[in-house]
């Protein structure tokens, strides 16, 4: 009896663990002790895929954590640090792009909370850099997409292909074709060129061999007769 009651015990412990498993990469965000204060940052819609609108989220607190009631990160908190937008600045990069300022704006209805508008178009890790200062502490952190912070940009699969995309398509094979076909045509061109040479510089050379030669000089008029 006391053998059954402790696989069910851990049975129930695995299920539950499992059903938090989805939650917890859903919406991954990194956590991070800036100083006297707390940073969550991640993307604002994840999983984040390319060409979709998305954007920064920052979440700023007062002290070693973020009190957020429920849990998790999407919660109102309980020790916000507020007008954080007035004082730091934002920057999102991806591998060896240049770095794009973005404007922090306050979320409606949740104190300490940020967002910073942008549209990622390319699939891989991005990092969001923020600067400036909080109550005179200078800040200066970089957060980067992976495995152990927040999600990276994937792409998405679009269906059906839009016409503005199977339009560009047939557009550059049509172009790829013209191009092919011109460069075709100039090859035979200089062919047939090359080919109306040789036949003229053969013709020359024929008449000249069959050109008659004359020897010494044709007689006098005087002399005839």
């Amino acid at each position: 009896m006391r053998k059954r009651l402790i696989i069910s015990s851990v049975g129930v412990l695995a299920a539950l663990l499992l059903a938090l498993i989805p939650l917890s990469s859903a919406s991954a965000h990194e956590v991070r002790h800036v100083g006297n204060y707390t940073f969550i940052v991640g993307f604002l819609n994840e999983p984040a895929y390319e060409n979709s609108q998305n954007a920064i989220s920052l979440t700023v607190c007062n002290g070693k954590t973020c009190e957020i009631a429920g849990g998790g990160d999407s919660g109102p908190v309980s020790n916000p640090f507020n007008d954080a937008d007035k004082s730091l600045k934002a920057e999102v990069s991806i591998g060896g792009s240049s770095p794009l300022a973005l404007t922090l704006q306050p979320v409606d209805g949740a104190p300490g909370k940020y967002t910073a508008d942008f549209i990622p178009t390319k699939t891989g890790d991005y990092t969001f850099h923020f600067t400036g200062a909080l109550n005179g502490q200078k800040i200066d952190e970089k957060f980067t997409g992976g495995p152990n912070t927040f999600s990276e940009v994937a792409q998405i699969t679009a269906y059906p292909a839009s016409q503005a995309t199977t339009t560009s398509q047939q557009s550059n094979s049509n172009l790829q074709a013209q191009i092919q076909d011109a460069k075709n045509t100039g090859v035979l061109v200089g062919s047939l060129g090359a080919l109306i040479g040789l036949i003229g510089l053969g013709t020359a050379v024929v008449a000249l061999r069959r050109r008659p030669t004359t020897s010494g000089t044709a007689p006098d008029e005087s002399q005839r007769g």
